[in-house]
């Protein structure tokens, strides 16, 4: 797939999926999919959210917000597989980052007060599934970027596939690691696939203005009101 043919509207990013499965996204994530790695991070003393690292520039790689990053070490701050921290943005070689899940700046620092280095981080992202899975729910809610009045941006509100999109990623991923009918991730995978078809049952996206409350659903493609 070029470039040109991905969507540009996604129901998802990383941090949602990390949000959802937090102890798997670090396997799942795939390390040909990698957007930056290193081992000299660097973070500045006092309450510091800035990550540099003289080897890396984020912002060509691509960073930005809705990415993950996991730090591995220090290990006597990043105990066993490391943290899991949200990007918030990136400018050349210093990323600013946050706690999975909140705003910027709320809860504990990443590091120590005294500052830190050596760190080791690797972001790697999970994009190109997210893009098929928002592809999949285009296709079954009959949402069209090309058709006026049933695109992306016409829809009341996107988060409504937030979910669907997530467990969309996490079936595709769940399936490729899992070795066979038994184990930890083949387990995961059918509860999974169990969650994503009870949440495109009852799931409607909505269309338009909050005035507009016509939806559509799996059951039918026609618009209801």
């Amino acid at each position: 797939m070029s470039q040109s043919d991905r969507l540009t509207i996604l129901y998802a990013d990383d941090e949602d999926v990390a949000v959802h499965a937090p102890g798997d996204f670090a396997v799942l994530a795939p390390a040909w999919q990698k957007i930056a790695q290193g081992s000299d991070g660097v973070f500045g003393s006092g309450p510091s959210w800035t990550l540099a690292s003289a080897t890396s520039d984020f912002e060509a790689a691509g960073a930005r917000p809705g990415h993950v990053i996991q730090l591995r070490k220090p290990t006597s701050v990043f105990k066993g597989a490391g943290e899991l921290f949200a990007v918030e943005g990136a400018v050349g070689g210093s990323l600013t980052i946050r706690r999975v899940g909140m705003p910027a700046g709320a809860g504990a620092p990443p590091a120590p007060a005294s500052g830190l280095s050596g760190v080791e981080f690797v972001i790697a992202t999970l994009s190109p599934q997210i893009e098929e899975a928002s592809f999949d729910l285009n296709r079954l809610f009959a949402i069209d970027p090309l058709a006026p009045g049933r695109t992306p941006s016409d829809l009341h509100d996107v988060r409504e596939l937030r979910r669907a999109c997530v467990l969309g990623v996490l079936v595709r991923r769940y399936a490729a690691e899992s070795r066979g009918s038994d184990g930890d991730f083949a387990q995961k995978l059918r509860q999974a696939e169990a969650e994503l078809a009870e949440v495109l049952a009852r799931l409607e996206v909505r269309w338009g203005s909050a005035v507009d409350r016509s939806s559509s659903s799996i059951f039918s493609t026609r618009i209801v009101r």
